[in-house]
């Protein structure tokens, strides 16, 4: 369940992260290409989630791409 109510894109203060409590923040490669060194500020600040670098085009784009999504989709939740 997506915790965020808000349109595409939000922009969230630190406070305002911490305040929704997530169990899960994927960090995307696309539309920005987030590296395994976002990944570790990220966790260092939200310890209680679990942070995951994902394959952005699964969640950003359509068509041909979608293929091969829900292996992808069922890797992740083996993962979590």
């Amino acid at each position: 369940v997506n915790c965020l109510e808000t349109p595409r894109y939000p922009i969230l203060t630190d406070t305002q992260i911490h305040d929704l409590n997530p169990q899960l923040i994927f960090l995307s490669s696309e539309p920005y290409p987030f590296s395994q060194i976002h990944g570790k500020v990220v966790s260092q600040a939200f310890p209680c989630s679990n942070v995951m670098l994902v394959d952005g085009e699964y969640f950003s784009w359509f068509g041909s791409r979608l293929v091969n999504a829900t292996t992808y989709f069922e890797s992740l939740i083996e993962q979590i």
